[in-house]
């Protein structure tokens, strides 16, 4: 068997290789332009509305992948790292990845906790838990406000948000209103299967909370998810878990089959699955010293 060489998981992905910023934008962006094309599209009627939706089945989650992926390993202080990865986005990520980003670390350090500001995306009956997947970016930018306020740089990204969406009605009307909504049901449809799925021994409403390796239920299923959604997408399904490990969190998806399932993943529990939420006794001062 060939061997593999394993990450170096004491630095960040931008540490060991600068490039791949670029690629990983590129990735983002090329398959935010495909959605964004079916869109404009259909708005001159030369395809119909089940090709705008096959479109975005096909393509968003993949582009949503690598701004997961960026958030992970990169800086987001430049104007193009904050604005271009949801620049083609028919829903709006209120925000933008600041909002985004800064939910989703939390939600690593504090995994199976009250203090997981993505708790009510996996917790609770699997119906309940696909509602709040629906409306994920509003609950990102609530956890935002509620933890840092409102700052000039969120005031940016909002105004940034609502200009692209106003504009974008004014000149392609129901085209574009159909496009947010497709949009926003693949978006919630595919992080409900990669934090319900993910993060419960199954699908029922009692069952154990955890991070869990999924190669195995999907592992028949494969070369379809493979020819529909890419290899990187395939492989974060399988190895997610691995993801949450505090020290390779800042590996993207296509590295995660090289990582091992081993390893602290939070600060707060080492017994793994959970029957039941851990409750915390910190202070909002203690929890953002700690996420610094």
């Amino acid at each position: 068997m060939k061997h593999v060489k394993q990450p170096d998981n004491t630095v960040s992905a931008s540490e060991r290789n600068p490039t791949e910023k670029h690629v990983f934008l590129a990735k983002n962006m090329f398959f935010g332009i495909l959605c964004y094309t079916s869109m404009v599209l259909y708005f001159f009627n030369i395809i119909p509305l089940w090709g705008m939706i096959i479109a975005n089945v096909l393509f968003y989650i993949r582009a949503y992948l690598r701004m997961h992926d960026l958030t992970h390993g990169f800086s987001f202080k430049t104007l193009t790292a904050r604005f271009v990865p949801t620049l083609f986005y028919g829903h709006p990520v209120w925000g933008g990845v600041t909002a985004f980003m800064t939910t989703h670390l939390e939600h690593h350090r504090f995994l199976g906790t009250d203090r997981d500001p993505w708790l009510y995306y996996y917790v609770g009956h699997p119906l309940q838990a696909l509602f709040f997947n629906m409306i994920e970016p509003e609950v990102n930018l609530y956890n935002y406000i509620k933890w840092h306020g409102v700052n000039r740089k969120l005031f940016e990204n909002i105004a940034f948000d609502i200009a692209k969406m106003v504009i974008h009605l004014l000149i392609f009307q129901g085209a574009y209103l159909a496009y947010m909504i497709v949009q926003r049901v693949c978006h919630g449809t595919g992080v409900f299967l990669f934090n319900f799925f993910q993060h419960r021994e199954n699908f029922r409403a009692d069952s154990a909370i955890g991070s869990f390796n999924r190669e195995a239920p999907l592992r028949p299923y494969a070369p379809w998810i493979r020819m529909f959604w890419g290899k990187a997408l395939t492989e974060a399904a399988f190895y997610h878990n691995r993801h949450h490990v505090l020290k390779q969190m800042h590996e993207p998806s296509h590295r995660y089959v090289l990582l091992s399932d081993e390893g602290k993943q939070t600060l707060y529990n080492d017994n793994w699955p959970l029957t039941e939420i851990q409750h915390l006794n910190m202070n909002k001062t203690t929890i953002k010293e700690s996420a610094a």
